[in-house]
């Protein structure tokens, strides 16, 4: 009956899976603790579920005071995510592939050769989220993430044969709602509708070699915002069947419009299928299957080409090599304090790697990802 449950939520999973993304701008890393705060919302739900009825069973052996669930929770998690190499499709390429060798050189100039070439990127993000329960079924949340990116480049401009460029700040402010469902005492579901404020710049600067004697216009991979109110809806399942407890999820990230920049990032379709035992109250291993759709840019800034007939001076600076598949492997723990002063609290580790990836290139490939979450339920 529970894998009869799971058959719909599999089947979109695997539908939206085949067109996810390579290089992200991070601002689309900043969805990470909601998720955690979510299912944090569905397990306690679920053992409230069962407290309510064995107190309508036996009113006298359990005080009602366990009947009342905590209402604040807060988290406060991380994320890294490397990218090195380069993926046209599923070929790999090596920057060299991808670097022009200058006009000093034999090799002719196309649309996919390069004069600059990001060769190692780092993301990262920090992002704090609150979420208070108006009641059992409805809760409000809001969450501030703090991002960085930091990436290498090698160049066949005179002067700018290799060199770093870093963006940090506050990202895209997300607020939002929730409603839980409980099917029965094992099986829930929430449906989440959050929007994203465009409170994260999109005038980051920086050195390059479109002008070596001031900062011009990063690409959109640097931003650290949409420029764009967007809108967050998410579904999520979970179940409990033993000592395993499994779910899967569903987010969009839906753009309205373009920004002041005269574009707008691609949509956003990410789908999960996840498992976690739980023999042990203090640790509990998890496996997660992670699809993410990302569409292309559409429209584009202007500050960031050039003119002649080969206007994009990087891979990063087309909006057609955005775009693609991704399938993400990861692995994790859960750490808890049952009994202790802890016992509202855990401590979720991940580490991933993408299994399979094609896409729109040339255009930077993930290596790997890891991630942290502390939940704390008031």
């Amino acid at each position: 009956m529970k894998l009869i449950k799971l058959c719909p939520l599999l089947c979109v999973y695997f539908t939206m899976s085949f067109n996810a993304f390579g290089q992200s701008p991070p601002v689309d890393l900043a969805d990470l603790s909601l998720g955690d705060l979510l299912n944090a919302k569905i397990i306690r739900s679920q053992s409230n579920q069962i407290t309510q009825d064995n107190f309508n069973k036996d009113p006298l052996n359990r005080p009602k005071a366990h009947l009342v669930s905590d209402r604040l929770h807060v988290s406060l998690s991380y994320i890294d995510v490397k990218f090195d190499t380069y993926k046209d499709g599923t070929k790999d390429l090596s920057t060299s592939d991808v670097l022009w060798s200058g006009p000093g050189s034999l090799e002719a100039r196309t649309d996919e050769n390069f004069p600059v070439v990001p060769t190692i990127i780092y993301q990262q993000a920090v992002q704090f989220t609150a979420s208070y329960d108006i009641s059992e079924r409805y809760s409000i949340h809001a969450s501030i993430p703090y991002i960085r990116q930091e990436t290498e480049h090698i160049s066949s401009v005179p002067g700018f044969s290799d060199f770093t460029i870093v963006s940090q700040g506050i990202g895209d402010i997300e607020i939002g709602a929730s409603w839980f469902v409980p099917l029965n005492s094992s099986n829930s579901m929430l449906f989440n509708l959050g929007l994203s404020l465009p409170t994260g710049s999109i005038d980051e600067k920086g050195r390059t070699p479109r002008d070596a004697n001031r900062d011009t216009q990063l690409p959109y991979t640097m931003q650290l915002g949409s420029g764009t109110y967007d809108l967050r809806p998410s579904i999520t399942y979970t179940g409990k069947s033993g000592l395993w407890r499994y779910g899967a999820n569903l987010n969009l990230t839906l753009r309205t419009g373009k920004n002041s920049r005269n574009y707008s990032l691609g949509n956003v379709y990410q789908a999960d299928i996840w498992t976690r035992y739980e023999r042990c109250d203090w640790i509990q291993p998890s496996f997660r299957v992670n699809a993410i759709v990302w569409d292309r840019i559409s429209g584009q800034d202007d500050e960031i080409t050039t003119a002649g007939p080969y206007p994009y001076p990087a891979a990063v600076t087309n909006p057609d090599y955005f775009g693609g598949t991704k399938f993400i492997t990861q692995f994790g723990l859960r750490l808890k304090d049952p009994k202790g002063l802890l016992k509202n609290t855990f401590l979720e580790l991940e580490a991933g790697l993408p299994i399979y990836q094609r896409l729109n290139g040339p255009q930077p490939s993930e290596n790997w990802r890891m991630s942290a979450s502390f939940v704390l339920n008031f």
